[in-house]
């Protein structure tokens, strides 16, 4: 069974409770949302946000029920319209220190507002949402269908991931590592990051893109951390000049996938963690539709087409990105420059392209078909290379274990995750960079659109009409 969820940006979602919750009278807001099918899954993501006072409703009070004046649900629904979103009511149960459950009085509510939505609203999903004190529930109507379906998770993006069960429960229930003895596994590791955070690492899907030498070591950290379930990307089979950094493979391995290699390392060090992995590139349409229900996604690519793809993927369905790189420069045969760095995107944050990280020319040529990168290439046009770069697994080790430490923080949260992380290995230095967004980005312009940015085009063999060049 598919997980249906809600995401919603952290500062959203701050202003939603703090709203709802602000006295002890009940409150109504709608979130507008791009709605996503993933299959047997749906996720809704958060879009806008629209506060209904309390002079607009019907008895200027509190909110029961359809007590929403008319004329300001039309104000709601041309907003959604032009949007292209769906709605999801949102009101509070400030009395509720515990669970929390829909009343009759919202039941009923819901099934007429439904019900007058299939005919105002034809093909439009409908959701609704409970908040108290310490829990949440929530449901959704798909089109068409008189019962609606459990709203199983509210998960709530920004410098740290938070995920809310949407059945009701406190907070407090929805428990925390599966091994926390003295004698367990992840024993040491409770002691720094407590249960709860334990438990979210175990609970966490993580997709990593690209297995070499990088993706090879965050998988394995990930493994040993606990990470319950992964799904691997790549195309790429190890070759004899991969041995000396892609971890898990040995002489034997070459010419076998390095998806393969990745899948066997994992279960090796957690046999219960559940692995899916795809031999195929990133733009294929499994690919793509695999990404789109990950909780978290680590790219461990060296073209700048790879990053651009997931880019876009990324903010589209507001799915938190760790991208990883790193580079060395030989002159007269010395390292005059190395280091890597560390990119964490959320909700919020200039993208990669605002970072200058991805060059759009060079991800145009990666596209190409190889007849038209063969023209270009013979009339001098082609901005890439495809000379084999330097590398030592040290480098891609520190790297990857920064990456990885920024992975403990946006999940486990003992601290918010940093944007933007370099390392030099010249100077033995690693520190932050500020990026700022760029106010005409067509990547970050995509943030939760879903389905609407068309990332399928990537799939063709022609290259893309509309890239952000």
């Amino acid at each position: 069974m598919g997980v249906n969820r809600l995401v919603v940006r952290r500062e959203t979602w701050n202003r939603v409770r703090d709203y709802l919750l602000a006295d002890g009278r009940e409150h109504l807001c709608f979130i507008l949302a791009e709605h996503v099918s993933l299959g047997n899954a749906n996720l809704l993501l958060e879009k806008d946000l629209h506060l209904i006072e309390d002079n607009e409703l019907d008895d200027g009070r509190a909110w029961e029920g359809l007590s929403l004046k008319l004329d300001v649900l039309l104000q709601v629904m041309n907003h959604a319209n032009k949007q292209q979103c769906v709605l999801i009511e949102v009101h509070s149960h400030p009395f509720a220190d515990g669970a929390v459950y829909f009343s009759s009085i919202d039941l009923q509510g819901q099934k007429e507002m439904v019900s007058y939505l299939s005919d105002a609203a034809p093909g439009k999903v409908y959701g609704a949402l409970v908040v108290g004190k310490n829990s949440v529930k929530g449901q959704f109507w798909l089109p068409g269908n008189r019962n609606p379906l459990p709203l199983d998770g509210i998960r709530i993006v920004g410098p740290v991931l938070e995920d809310i069960r949407g059945d009701g429960k406190p907070a407090a229930t929805q428990g925390g590592a599966k091994t926390n003895g003295t004698e367990g596994v992840y024993h040491r590791q409770i002691l720094a990051l407590g249960g709860q955070g334990q438990g979210k690492i175990e609970q966490v899907s993580v997709a990593i893109v690209g297995l070499g030498g990088m993706g090879s070591i965050v998988a394995q950290e990930l493994a040993y951390l606990g990470v319950g379930e992964f799904l691997l990307i790549d195309d790429d089979a190890v070759e004899m000049t991969n041995l000396h950094r892609v971890v898990g493979a040995t002489k034997k391995d070459v010419g076998k996938m390095k998806v393969k290699i990745a899948l066997e390392h994992i279960k090796r060090i957690n046999p219960k963690a559940q692995v899916k992995a795809l031999c195929v590139n990133v733009r294929s349409l499994d690919a793509l539709r695999f990404l789109k229900g990950s909780n978290l996604i680590f790219g461990c690519v060296d073209t700048d087409s790879a990053r651009l793809i997931l880019s876009e993927l990324a903010s589209s369905y507001l799915i938190p990105y760790l991208d990883c790189g790193v580079g060395i420069t030989v002159k007269d045969g010395e390292i005059v420059e190395a280091g890597g760095r560390v990119v964490v995107w959320t909700s919020g944050r200039p993208c990669l392209l605002c970072a200058r990280e991805v060059n759009t020319r060079i991800a145009a040529e990666e596209l190409e078909t190889p007849n038209e990168r063969e023209f270009r290439r013979r009339h001098g046009y082609v901005a890439g290379s495809d000379v084999p770069e330097p590398a030592v697994i040290s480098l891609n080790g520190t790297v990857a274990s920064l990456a990885v430490t920024e992975f403990l923080a946006l999940v486990a949260g003992f601290r918010d995750s940093h944007h933007y992380t370099y390392y030099d290995m010249i100077e033995q230095r690693v520190g932050p960079r500020i990026v700022t967004k760029e106010e005409k980005c067509v990547v970050c312009a995509l943030e939760g659109c879903g389905d609407k940015s068309k990332l399928e085009r990537y799939s063709n063999r022609n290259l893309p009409s509309d890239l952000p060049i």
